[in-house]
């Protein structure tokens, strides 16, 4: 905590007082406000002091705001101890005429312009008669040239005429377009004084705050006094950016930093900046219960005749994040796993109140990384680089964007869900251009009547090869469907499909395919989907 030593300051003219200067000294920047703390060091003489402080911004939440006094080295007070008797915001709408000195200004620099533009329109118009007259001269003396050359000799004396009719009109067309240019400037700058002009015709309209505090101090001596209060018009989002670096050890180089917007109207200069994900204006009450109503019904006599299904593609649950993106109910905005956090940056910013974003870093680390290629032909035909390394924060990331940097350049964009304190998580480094994945599906349907048993067979291919100019490790993962009825049967045709894989129990298929330089290869799977035939299946 920095304390500001405080001398007293001009005096406002409408709030009573002695009036100080309170810098803002530290800002907790929330999901979309901020709480500011102003600090002074300041001496009072025994008894009641009333001290005022501007100018402050007029957004100030009065219910948020509070002010505490103590002794400057925190000693205990021996007698009474000081108290804040009374703080409140005070404001004011000021409305200022126009301003005459600036309007006689901007208006003798219109009527300077003005005369300019005029001067200059009159010297164009008369070189454009002189252009126009020199081109009815050319024209007059190329039709009298082939009339001459029609019955006589060639003149020697016309190229030298026609020689000179152009260059005049070269220099009368070069003068012209000088000054169209020079007049296109004018207008343009006639046109940015009436808009100063207007301005300045106009009221102005000043909206002024600032604090009054009344203190009953015991004893003559130096106190350190705080005001707190919450403005509008601030908040921040996480934004991170992770390294890749490939080397002995493969390992990502991982910062964490959030950013700010704040259009409070004032600025925050040499400040303590720390962000938190709590949000005050939820409240700590309970959501309200409603029944749940459930209703039963017999079946038809078609319903018990048929049974309906569909697929349906279905995000696996699991205890780790490295496969998928954890889910959350939280509000769009700040996702900290239903915990407020502060996250602090280490020194002293400025944040200007600009209302454009300012990235600020607030913590760096190093961690190890597993890297390797992962091909999902289903849902992309492209092979990844994909890097699992574990969060090495001493706190959780929040869900934001991560700008992705390998081999010292930028690569894209990426982002990542909440991710708890040493989970593992991955990130995606990039498509790698020299393999190339290609699929083929197809699907045959298969109906025997005797049995009323219908079949639908499925062979994939997916095609690799390798053009990196190195050997290379491809994770390729494929799926199966998944009954969760015992009318649906599904079988993997092992003998029809590319040995070597590993199987889960959600249908996934995963194969570790080593690709040499030029090299190609094709992975097959083949199962098959069977039901009665009075199971209609909607996919």
């Amino acid at each position: 905590m920095t304390e500001h030593e405080i001398a007293p300051i001009s005096d406002p003219g409408w709030l009573p007082g002695t009036n100080i200067e309170a810098p803002i000294d530290s800002v907790l920047v929330m999901e979309d406000r901020a709480q500011l703390t102003r600090r002074a060091r300041i001496s009072l003489k025994s008894g009641r002091n009333t001290l005022a402080c501007w100018p402050l911004t007029p957004l100030v939440a009065d219910q948020t705001l509070r002010c505490r006094i103590r002794g400057a080295k925190n000693e205990a007070v021996k007698t009474d101890p000081p108290k804040v008797v009374d703080v409140q915001l005070k404001r004011r709408y000021l409305v200022k005429t126009s301003r005459p000195d600036k309007e006689r200004e901007i208006t003798a620099a219109i009527e300077k312009l003005t005369d300019e533009y005029l001067n200059v329109y009159d010297r164009t118009q008369v070189a454009s008669h002189r252009r126009k007259r020199n081109m009815e001269i050319t024209a007059g003396l190329a039709h009298y040239i082939s009339d001459r050359l029609a019955v006589g000799p060639f003149d020697p004396q016309w190229p030298k005429q026609i020689d000179k009719l152009f260059r005049q009109r070269a220099e009368l067309e070069g003068s012209l377009l000088e000054d169209q240019d020079l007049q296109d400037d004018r207008l343009e700058h006639l046109d940015r004084l009436e808009r100063e002009l207007y301005s300045a015709l106009q009221p102005v309209s000043d909206y002024q705050a600032g604090l009054i505090t009344e203190i009953q101090v015991p004893e003559d001596g130096t106190y350190l006094l705080e005001w707190e209060y919450q403005v509008p018009c601030a908040l921040w989002r996480p934004e991170y950016a992770a390294e890749f670096e490939a080397g002995d050890k493969t390992a990502v180089c991982w910062q964490s930093g959030g950013t700010v917007w704040q259009a409070s109207g004032e600025d925050w200069r040499n400040i303590e900046l720390s962000f938190s994900t709590a949000r005050p204006t939820l409240g700590a009450m309970l959501p309200l219960l409603s029944d749940d109503v459930l209703a039963s019904r017999q079946k038809t006599d078609h319903e018990k005749k048929v049974i309906e299904v569909t697929s349906r593609d279905e995000v696996i649950q699991k205890t780790s994040s490295v496969e998928d993106e954890k889910q959350s109910d939280t509000p769009p905005g700040l996702d900290d796993g239903g915990e407020a956090r502060t996250y602090r940056v280490p020194e002293r910013v400025d944040v200007p109140g600009d209302g454009r974003p300012h990235r600020l870093q607030f913590e760096s680390w190093l961690a190890e990384a597993e890297a390797g290629f992962v091909c999902l032909p289903e849902k992309v035909g492209f092979v990844f680089l994909r890097s699992v390394q574990n969060n090495e924060s001493s706190m959780p990331l929040l869900a934001g964007p991560v700008t992705l940097i390998k081999n010292g350049g930028y690569i894209g964009r990426s982002k990542i869900g909440y991710i708890a304190q040493g989970e593992k998580f991955s990130l995606s480094w990039g498509s790698e251009d020299g393999l190339v994945v290609l699929r083929d599906v197809v699907r045959e349907f298969d109906e025997t009547k005797l049995r009323k048993y219908k079949k639908y067979n499925y062979r994939v291919k997916s095609y690799l090869a390798n053009y990196t100019g190195a050997s290379r490790n491809i994770r390729l993962s494929e799926r199966i469907p998944v009954s969760e009825i015992e009318q649906v049967e599904i079988k993997l045709i092992a003998d029809k499909s590319t040995a070597g894989f590993e199987k889960d129990d959600q249908g996934l298929l995963t194969w570790q395919i080593e690709l040499a330089d030029g090299e190609e290869k094709t992975v097959k799977l083949a199962f098959e989907v069977g039901m009665p035939s009075k199971v209609i299946w909607g996919g």
